[in-house]
């Protein structure tokens, strides 16, 4: 096997709904938020996590190419099942496996953690807004059609609709004996799975409305991407990054 080069997919996340990201709460506090987003120790800043964001992009892609494991498990994972493709299978070559038979080679794809860009911190810096937002939920007495009674209101935290958070996610290309033409086909089935998310949801309860993404600027090496996307014919494979070979 050899690597052929290393592509770079840039875009901006734009949030068009209110985001949640859940960070989880290790204590219950009294008139505190239930449900908290994640955000980065140190800033204060809510991000999207890059494993949320790779684990959104398989199930979407898993579902695109009807390989939704009948038990609900991640495609791939069960090593007491036999890969009905131990080589050529998109999906465990975009996102990885661990499966004994899997000969395809490495995970494809890393996908960074997405923090907010520079030009929305400083413009909520300037409006002395803030980062995030309070949502309160209720349940609806069928009956009455107002608020149960017996049920107190909800709390959960969400990234304000408009904030940018920047992408970045490398692909590997690696020669399998096709010139790495093989990968350049998973680099198309990827972005499939970007354009499939803005249609979808990130985060949590998108049924009720959270979570709308829309990607800015996306581009592949710094070639913006317009409609029809085809990595063959847009990156040159012959024109490697650094060369690595090894066995496998």
């Amino acid at each position: 096997m050899k690597l052929v080069r290393i592509c770079t997919i840039t875009a901006e996340i734009e949030a068009v709904t209110g985001l949640h990201i859940g960070a989880g709460k290790d204590a219950i506090e009294i008139g505190g938020m239930d449900n908290p987003v994640i955000k980065h120790p140190h800033t204060g800043q809510p991000y999207i996590p890059g494993s949320s964001l790779k684990g959104k992009l398989r199930s979407l892609l898993e579902w695109a190419l009807h390989k939704v494991d009948p038990q609900g498990r991640v495609w791939g994972s069960d090593n007491n099942q036999p890969l009905q493709d131990n080589e050529g299978d998109e999906i465990l070559r975009i996102f990885g496996t661990t499966h004994k038979e899997w000969k395809g080679g490495p995970t494809r794809v890393s996908v960074r953690d997405c923090h907010l860009t520079p030009e929305c911190v400083k413009l909520l810096h300037d409006r002395g807004l803030p980062f995030t937002e309070e949502k309160t939920e209720v349940v609806i007495d069928r009956i009455q059609g107002k608020a149960a009674g017996n049920i107190g209101p909800r709390k959960t935290e969400r990234v304000p609709a408009g904030l940018t958070f920047g992408l970045e996610i490398q692909f590997r290309v690696i020669d399998t004996g096709d010139d790495g033409k093989r990968d350049a086909h998973c680099l198309n089935r990827l972005i499939e799975a970007l354009k499939l998310l803005e249609r979808d949801a990130l985060g949590g309860s998108g049924s009720r409305g959270y979570g709308k993404v829309r990607f800015r600027n996306l581009a592949v090496d710094g070639k913006t991407i317009q409609d029809k996307f085809d990595a063959i014919q847009e990156i040159r494979l012959e024109e490697p990054n650094p060369v690595v070979t090894w066995e496998g």
